[in-house]
This record gives C-alpha cells, structure tokens and sequence, in this order.
C-alpha cells in the first residue's frame, strides 16, 4: 500500500496482520518486548555526545545540565513522533516523506549517501585512537580499517535479533563503565560541594550556540530518523502498540540523559576550575593521562574502554541506520509498494547489503585519503539539515485530518517539534555559515 503525493496517509488496519499480534497488556509484558529504545541509545551516544558533555562540565561544571535535558526532550518528541507515523499509516518514514513532498527523499538520499561517504572512516579513526592510546603498540590507521570492516561485517551477516543484542551488550557496557567513573569521581574529589554549587542554571554571555550545540548534542541524527525501522523489524504494525513504542523510547531517553549526566559529574571533578579542557576527539583521547593520575591507572582503562566501545556501538548502529535510509529512499524513489518493501529494503535484501558495502569500502578510502578538510565540512553541513527538514515534515504529517485521533499530534508534541524545527534549524545555519567560511 502506497500514499499518492499530497494525499492524508493511510489509517491501519482494523485487525492485525498474520505478521503482527496484539500489543502485551501488562507493564512487565511490556518491558519484556522492549528493544529498538536500545538500540537508539547505543547507537546515538558516541564520542561526539562525550566530547560535548566534558567540555561543556570543564567550563561550567553541572551548571549546563538544563540545556542536556532540553536536547533529550526535544529528541525524544522527535523519535516518538518517528514511531508514530509509522503505526498511523504503516509507511517508513522515506515513505511518508515522499507524501508530505516528492522531493523530500530525494534529499534524504542525497544526504544520507554523503554522510555514508564519512562516516566509518571518522568513528573508526576515534576508537582506533582509544584503542591506540591504551596499547601503545597498536597502529592507528590499519586498527581504523580494521574496527570499520569488522563493523560493516556486523550489519552485513546479522539479523536484527543479533543486532539488538549486540547493540543491548553495548550499551549496558558502556553505560555501566561511565556510572562506576562517576562515582570514582564523586568519591575521590576534594571538595565534593564543588559539584552541587555548580547545578545552578546558566545561561553563559556570549556562548549562545556552544549551549544550543549541547542541546542538540544529545543522540545522533541517523538513529533518529531511522527508528521506525527497528520499530518494523519488531513488528510493532498498530495502535494497540503505541504505549510500548513509548515506553521503549522513554526508556532510551532516559538512559541516554543519566549517561550524559555522569559524563558531565566527571568533567566537572577532572576539569571544571583546573584550566585543562578538551578542544576535540583527541583532546578527550589525551584526557585519559590526567585522569590516569587523578583516579589511578585502573580509571583510565575503564574510560578508554567506554570510549571505545561509545565509539563502535555509534560505528555499528549508525551503519545498520545508514543502509535502512539508503534502501528505503532508493525503494521509494523507485515507487516499489510497500507490500513488497522487504525485499528492497530489509537487512537481507540485496540494495541494502550492497550500501553497507558502500559504507565500508567508503570507510577504507576515505581513511587512506586522510580525510580531506572540504570533504569533513560538507559532511557536517549536510548532516545539520536532517533533523530540521525531519521535524517540519513530522508537523506537516502528523497534523493531517485523515489520521485517527490517538495518532495526530496534540498541542504538547507540536510545541516539541516547532522547538525541535528552529533548534536544529539554527544550529544548520551556524554550522553552514562555518562550512562557507572553511571552503
């Protein structure tokens, strides 16, 4: 079933498909098929979350934290309102775009392939670095090659129950790593009192858009826009299953923020007041030698490990998010129906095997090309206008009459969206002004 161009999507069925079943009535129920939530938090918190958090807390300790929270409410309005789309009408989210404006996944092609083209090359560099930084003796560029094919691999073979799992493993590690750093923090700083008195809200002078930046920060662009299919992959298909695709994106939310809040308590034990900061991924790379000293060599292996495996989960989820926006936009354009969408767009179809071959043969050139400066700067241009183009077309979908009522925005999600809208808007703007500017 397709939407034609300017039409209201189509409402789900009455009853359920043989591929779908009822939604779990019980909370434990509920807990139990949670999973996508997962996923989206381990895929979205990476090195450029922690860089953010760190050098945020070593400037104004835990004084920032509001501007953290906000970017997690405007994010998670962002991913629920992805989830709903898809169980009001069934459509992927390149889909519903094609019917809000036929060129809408034209652009998500053209977008999502430039950020394909840089993407395993940049995070593959990052953790190679931590892994470098802990064993010496390890190259740099030949263990980049080696975690971006070996990553590529991972989406390339599994089915998305491993890749749940995996992406699960990953994020329990790392969340676990960053919660036992922060209290070793709390316990092993001077003056403790330091961490409370810095809580209070402030708005920096002159520091608008490094606060804006922190805000959208919080998880990453692609997870984002590719909830829906880990929603499909789950076969959550109708409105019975709107409050566990809730709770599943609250749960990812909500790990996310007590991740960046103990990535922010120990910024601020390492940094805030002692004039060290971090000025990028090699900045917070080299941090692991103070903090070494502060905390004792058993902290700095447990931080170089979490920053590794931030950095892999960020590689193998973004991957696995990557290809579905590629396959499904590729399908879309090519006006294949959406009864025969597994097959040109699944983990197993061929269009989506070959663009993970795409990310990783991209991974492997870009590397031994050494990451050109113009190349690095149209990535990161291109990849700020997602999330607004995302959020105008979620308000245009997502208020249109032929959607039932339990899936329609109310008041509240259409503030969040408009925030989301201008937020990401602005921080594209600044960030194409800085593109112009570099080129």
């Amino acid at each position: 079933m397709t939407a034609t161009p300017g039409s209201p999507p189509h409402p789900p069925a009455a009853a359920p498909s043989p591929e779908s079943f009822p939604a779990p009535a019980t909370r434990r129920g509920r807990l139990a098929v949670l999973g996508p939530g997962l996923v989206l938090a381990a895929a979205s918190v990476g090195a450029g979350d922690m860089v953010t958090s760190l050098a945020g807390a070593a400037g104004y300790g835990m004084a920032l934290l509001w501007a953290i929270l906000i970017g997690v409410v405007l994010k998670y309005a962002l991913t629920e309102a992805v989830g709903r789309l898809y169980l009001a009408t069934g459509l992927t989210v390149i889909a519903s775009l094609r019917s809000a404006a036929r060129w809408l996944p034209y652009a998500f092609f053209a977008f999502v392939l430039v950020i394909g083209l840089l993407y395993g090359a940049a995070l593959s560099s990052v953790a190679s670095l931590a892994l470098s930084t802990l064993f010496p003796a390890l190259p740099v560029r030949p263990m980049a090659l080696v975690i971006a094919l070996a990553s590529a691999g991972i989406v390339y073979v599994g089915r998305y129950a491993l890749f749940e799992r995996v992406m699960s493993g990953f994020m329990l590690a790392k969340f676990v790593g960053m919660v036992v750093l922060a209290v070793v923090t709390l316990v092993t700083m001077d003056d403790p009192s330091q961490l409370v008195s810095s809580l209070r809200p402030r708005l920096p002078e002159g520091d608008v858009i490094t606060v804006l930046a922190l805000v959208g920060g919080v998880g990453g662009t692609a997870g984002v826009a590719s909830y829906s299919y880990w929603v499909r992959e789950k076969r959550w298909r109708h409105a019975s299953w709107l409050p566990v695709m809730r709770a599943d994106t609250a749960v990812s939310y909500t790990v996310t923020f007590l991740f960046v809040v103990c990535t922010s308590i120990v910024g601020t034990g390492l940094l805030y007041g002692s004039g060290r900061t971090i000025t990028g991924n090699d900045g917070l790379a080299a941090l692991a030698e103070p903090l070494g000293a502060d905390l004792g060599s058993t902290a700095r292996v447990l931080f170089l490990g979490t920053f590794f495996l931030v950095t892999l989960s960020a590689l193998v989820g973004g991957f696995n998010a990557l290809c579905y926006l590629l396959a499904d936009s590729l399908r879309t354009l090519r006006a294949v129906p959406d009864d025969e969408a597994e097959r040109h767009m699944g983990q197993r179809s061929l269009p989506f095997r070959l663009f993970v071959l795409y990310c990783a043969a991209t991974s492997v050139a870009v590397t031994f090309a050494g990451k050109p400066v113009p190349l690095l700067l149209t990535y990161a241009a291109v990849g700020s206008l997602v999330l607004p183009l995302l959020s105008g077309a979620l308000l245009v979908l997502l208020n249109r009459r032929g959607l039932q009522p339990p899936h329609r925005n109310k008041t509240l999600s259409n503030v969040l969206l408009s925030g989301s809208f201008v937020l990401f808007g602005v921080l594209a703007a600044a960030q194409l002004k800085e593109t112009l500017g570099g080129l």
